[in-house]
């Protein structure tokens, strides 16, 4: 999290502690101010959004095998949300998040493993 604030910070010129404060802000609108200025991609703002939400409701966990719950729950979040723009913005960034949660399902399968033969 610290990087993507901090990249955003660069990329649009605003301090990183004020990069912070609206990337954690839940209104929707105080991000996608600071994402345009920052010059991202307007195709790709729905697949942050959806990133951040996930962060923010799961929040950042600390047990063992929670990085690899985290990281699919939100690659799902952000297919959902992709999946319901214009199939044609998205179509590149779809098939790699499709990657992404083929890569994260067998991680998550892996850790469902050793924490059945741990038991």
């Amino acid at each position: 999290m610290r990087l993507f604030e901090e990249a955003l910070a660069d990329l649009s010129g605003v301090p990183s502690d004020r990069v912070s404060g609206l990337v954690h802000d839940r209104r929707a609108a105080a991000f996608r101010a600071l994402y345009d200025k920052a010059g991202l991609p307007a195709s790709a703002y729905a697949a942050f959004r959806a990133a951040l939400d996930a962060i923010h409701e799961t929040g950042f966990v600390s047990e063992a095998g929670g990085a690899t719950r985290l990281r699919r729950r939100m690659v799902e979040r952000v297919l959902t949300r992709c999946a319901e723009d214009e199939p044609a913005e998205v179509d590149p960034l779809f098939t790699l998040l499709r990657r992404f949660a083929t890569e994260a399902t067998r991680d998550e399968a892996r850790l469902f493993c050793d924490e059945l033969v741990a038991a």
